[in-house]
């Protein structure tokens, strides 16, 4: 049973995925999520409450299987960033879909990388930026986040034209941060 019932919120998810490349989630009905997955209506719901839930819990959880990933190395070398672009690159569908829906993803997605890297092994991580960018914390915390989304932006909609591991490269080269001396 856990097996089916994984199937089929993963095959709501996918539906929903789909349905989204065609029409805006305004346009998207549960009607078309359900017939399209054929499932039944009581199953959608036994998931999600609404289209909005729907696309909540799916950012969720995306969010947490990347702090998951991350856990794996709080300092985020290159392995473990590689990983996470892997991770990524295997749902950009979806992560489209989602930067697509929700209004203020771009905000959340600043606030999760803050917190994230403020959280991280690396010590003294705001000094460092203030050394590195040569600018006040506040703002090189700024420069930091706001050059990871920007680089994770547009690669999720060119299509993941790099490699995770060129992209890791890229992102770890972008916001270098100096080691205090």
């Amino acid at each position: 049973m856990l097996k089916e019932a994984t199937i089929s919120k993963q095959k709501i998810v996918n539906t929903f995925t789909e349905l989204s490349e065609e029409s805006s989630l305004e346009q998207i009905s549960i009607t078309d999520i359900i017939k399209k997955a054929n499932l039944s209506r009581p199953t959608f719901y036994y998931y999600y409450s609404n289209k909005e839930d729907l696309v909540e819990t799916t950012f969720s959880k995306i969010l947490d299987k990347i702090s998951s990933i991350l856990q794996e190395d709080m300092t985020y070398q290159e392995g473990v960033v590689t990983e996470m672009l892997r991770y990524l690159k295997e749902n950009q569908k979806l992560c489209l879909t989602l930067m697509t829906h929700i209004p203020n993803i771009n905000e959340m997605i600043r606030e999760f990388i803050i917190e994230t890297i403020l959280n991280s092994d690396i010590e003294n991580v705001t000094e460092l930026m203030e050394q590195s960018y040569h600018i006040p914390a506040k703002y090189s915390l700024e420069v930091y986040v706001s050059t990871i989304v920007t680089i994770l932006t547009l690669w999720l909609k060119e299509g993941c034209i790099e490699s995770p591991e060129e992209l890791a490269d890229i992102i770890l080269e972008a916001v270098i941060i100096l080691s205090l001396i």
